[in-house]
Order: structure tokens, then sequence, then C-alpha cells
């Protein structure tokens, strides 16, 4: 994955990235690995392949992170951004601060008392008994905002184990999706 172009698209890829990890994930470079693997006749390439294959199902999480860290305080400083609109859509204070901001600590390097307004940790089971509370047919976002809170990984996780329990049933893109950036994935409860 290139780095991104501008402060705007480091900014969009890491809350895209937070909201929906799959996001990331290069289709095009997926399907091309994917040939690659059906292509291979020695075991030694069909090995290289498959390495190639689950590398471009992962998202660069530790490159957009890098990203967003190098331009995240300057476009906060241009745009007007207060740290808090960052918290509220979990960007976690270590990002913040190693991005420069100002996290917590007063003159005499002692840790001054930082209101949080991020959602609070909530655990799979709260995930799972949300979900289950939800429509029929719901994004991961659904189950975070059903549940008041809880990391992008968590909610994938809780969701993932519904799925493996056959709760759950993974419909693909968003259909109806008119935003920027990829569709979230919508579940449907079976």
């Amino acid at each position: 994955m290139p780095a991104a172009s501008s402060p705007e698209a480091a900014v969009r890829r890491y809350l895209q990235w937070l909201e929906d990890p799959d996001s990331l994930i290069d289709d095009e470079a997926v399907a091309r690995a994917e040939a690659a693997v059906a292509e291979a006749a020695d075991p030694l390439a069909r090995l290289h392949a498959l390495a190639d294959l689950e590398h471009a199902r992962q998202a660069d999480s530790g490159r957009v992170t890098g990203d967003f860290v190098a331009h995240a305080r300057a476009y906060s400083e241009a745009e007007s951004i207060p740290i808090e609109a960052f918290r509220a859509l979990g960007v976690p204070d270590a990002v913040l601060k190693e991005a420069g901001f100002g996290i917590g600590v007063r003159r005499g390097g002692r840790k001054a008392s930082v209101p949080r307004s991020r959602a609070p940790q909530v655990s799979i089971e709260q995930l799972k008994e949300a979900t289950l509370r939800l429509p029929k047919q719901f994004t991961l976002a659904n189950v975070a905002d059903e549940a008041g809170g809880g990391s992008p990984q968590t909610v994938r996780k809780a969701v993932d184990e519904m799925i493996e329990a056959g709760q759950v049933r993974n419909l693909g893109p968003k259909p109806d999706h008119h935003g920027r950036g990829r569709a979230p994935t919508l579940y449907e409860l079976s």
C-alpha cells in the first residue's frame, strides 16, 4: 500500500481503518495473488504465492498508523479539529501522543487529569448481546453503537465468533453505501 498522498488522505485512511479494518485491503492485489497461487506449479513457487496472498489479505496497519502520526497534528491545526473529535472516533491516546498532540502532561512532567471522551471498554459477550438486539441486518459500527463502545478489533472478533457459531452471516459490502471509501460490510442475524 503506497504512502498517503496528503495529510487529509492519511487521516481519512486511518479513520476508515479504525471503523473497518478490511476497508484498506486492496481487492485487486488479493485477486492477483489468488491467480498466482492457482498458476503456481512448483511447490516453492506456490509457497511464495500463498505468502503473498496472506500479505495481500492484511491491511498494513503499521503504515496506516505511521502516515496518520506523520500528518494528524498538522491536519488538525489546519482544519481546527480538536483532539476530542479524534478521541470520539476511537483514536487511542497513545497514537495521538505519538502524532504530537499534548496528551495529559503538565509542566513539571506530572500527568494531568484528562477527561476521557472515548467509549468505554466493552467485553466480547456484551458485544454479542448488543448484536442480538440489532435489526436483522447491521454493520460493525451498529454493533459498537448499540453496545456503547468497543474497539474495532474487539467488535470484529465478537461478530466473527457469532459467524462461526452460525448466529450471523456475512453478506458482503453494504449495497446502498454512497459515502467515501469502501462500503462497510453488512451482516445478518441468522
